[in-house]
Formats: structure tokens, sequence, C-alpha cells
């Protein structure tokens, strides 16, 4: 899912030079496609893909519901002994309050902790399908670019107060191949839109890790 703009306008890195000129300026090496800098037509269709990543409803994000829910509980069973004495209410009462606020606690805490969870996962599942379609490179090359930009936005994801990765970048680089240097110039393209974190490129000049939103 897409998160807050924080990255560097501007940012270049080194690229690969292998490969043999392709048609609008990609490059081909074996059956991968590989990027010089990305056309009109390539920024199009990633700038596109980008839009409809916003566009698309946040994962529900249960932590607040979580809150609200555990915190009077837990004033329920700290505080209501003492009031139910006081205001002299029966045993049969106190103990349907007890319980409620019981109940109020445990689901609340249970929302609470695993909302975070929640939302890695939609985060994980949508960087894995576009990491696969990377992988097999078996389409044509627009739809490799919705790939790259759907890997790129969901290589991160938000749990609660801190930022997590989605996969295993190490990982992915391997398995993306003769792709890279194309994900690679989608992810410029997109710190240039300020629309992501960086993920696969280096830049030894800052460091850049994310901490929340």
């Amino acid at each position: 899912m897409p998160r807050e703009p924080i990255g560097r306008s501007g940012a270049t890195h080194s690229r690969s030079s292998d490969g043999l000129e392709g048609g609008n300026g990609s490059r081909l090496q074996g059956n991968s496609v590989l990027a010089s800098p990305l056309d009109s037509a390539d920024r199009a269709s990633v700038l596109g893909a980008l839009d409809e990543i916003r566009s698309e409803p946040p994962a529900a994000n249960y932590a607040g519901v979580g809150c609200v829910m555990a915190l009077p509980g837990f004033v329920l069973l700290l505080l209501f002994p003492m009031i139910g004495r006081m205001l002299g209410l029966g045993r049969g009462i106190a103990t349907v309050v007890l319980v409620f606020g019981a109940i109020l606690l445990v689901v609340g805490l249970i929302l609470w902790f695993t909302a975070g969870s929640l939302t890695r996962g939609r985060s994980v599942a949508a960087a894995e399908a576009a990491l696969r379609t990377l992988e097999a490179g078996e389409e044509d090359k627009e739809v490799l670019l919705r790939a790259a930009t759907l890997l790129l936005c969901n290589a991160y994801a938000t749990q609660g107060p801190s930022t997590v990765q989605s996969m295993d970048f190490t990982a992915a680089r391997g398995r993306l191949g003769g792709r890279l240097d194309m994900v690679l110039a989608v992810e410029d393209l997109l710190l240039e839109q300020e629309a992501i974190y960086p993920v696969f490129t280096e830049d030894e000049s800052t460091d850049e890790t994310p901490t929340g939103q």
C-alpha cells in the first residue's frame, strides 16, 4: 500500500551497461527487459500504476478501535469493584459488568496487537505477487513496469508506530535477475515523485531508514 512521500528528488544511481539496445529506448538481454532511462510511455505506465495504487482504499487498521475498547475495559476491571461496593450493587450486576469489562479488554488488546500484522500481510501479498510476475518475466513490458511499481510501493508496511520491510530485499534482488535494472529505473522515478522509501537503490551519501508514519 502507498505511503506518505519521503523519498529523494533527483536521485541518481549507476546502471549496468551490458545488453543490446532495443526499440523505444528499452534494452534487451536474453528475454529480459532492462532499463535505460525510462521513455515517456514507460513513465506513463509507471505513474498510471502509481495513481491506481494510491486510489485503493487503505487496509483496515483496527489498532485505534482496539485501544478505544481496551482502555474502558481496563478501567472497569480496575475501578468497578470499589464503585460497586460504594453503590451497594448486587453481586449479579457486578458480575455482568466485570465480564463485560474483561471482554472489552481482551478483544481490544487482540485488535491492538494484530492490526499491524493484518496491514503487513496485505503488503506482503502484493509484493510477492508483483515479484513473481517480474521473476517469470513472461508478460509484456507495460505489465512488468506496473508490477515493478506495485513491488516498490509495497516494499514496506506500517505496523503501528513502526515501519517494517515486506520482503527480504537481498533475496528479492536475486529473484529479479535481469529485470533488476528495470526495477531500479522505476525506483528512481518513484523517488523523484517522493512516493516511496528507497528499496534497492544505494546511496552512500544518505541513510534513510523508515521509522514510521
